[in-house]
């Protein structure tokens, strides 16, 4: 079976509530030739990690109904490893951020450069996959 075109491209999330900003990321992942989900508060977007496989996730920290903090709290005790895909854009002090989620892929300071964003996220869709991070974690024995 032969996997579509559409299979082949990378999976991203754009959590954003500022619309702007959200189309601006999602017009530069789709120049990366990404296929972009977008989330507008923190609760929709840990639905959306929980029931899909992303390779990369843009994730602010102020949001509404729950915080990018708050998501990654729930990521690191539900799916630690999804922590590696993940990167913070934010105006709050990326240095703090970095000290409490260090497994985060990358944390970028708004107003984000492109070229700085478009590293970030190539960086993040080349990095190195183990065998067990290929694994969908949704299939639990049971």
């Amino acid at each position: 079976m032969r996997a579509t075109v559409s299979e082949m491209r990378p999976k991203a999330l754009v959590v954003e509530d500022e619309a702007v900003t959200r189309t601006l990321l999602e017009q530069l992942l789709q120049s990366l030739d990404c296929d972009v989900d977008l989330a507008v508060d923190g609760e929709q977007a840990l639905a959306l990690i929980l029931a899909h496989r992303y390779d990369v996730v843009l994730l602010d920290i102020m949001l509404p109904k729950m915080s990018g903090i708050e998501v990654m709290e729930a990521l690191r005790r539900e799916r630690p490893r999804v922590l590696d895909c993940v990167i913070v854009v934010t105006g709050l002090d990326i240095r703090e951020i970095r000290s409490l989620f260090p497994a985060v892929h990358d944390t970028l300071p708004k107003p984000v450069l492109p070229g700085r964003l478009r590293e970030a996220v190539r960086s993040c869709l080349i990095r190195p996959r183990t065998a067990e991070m290929a694994v969908d974690e949704r299939i639990t024995p049971g």
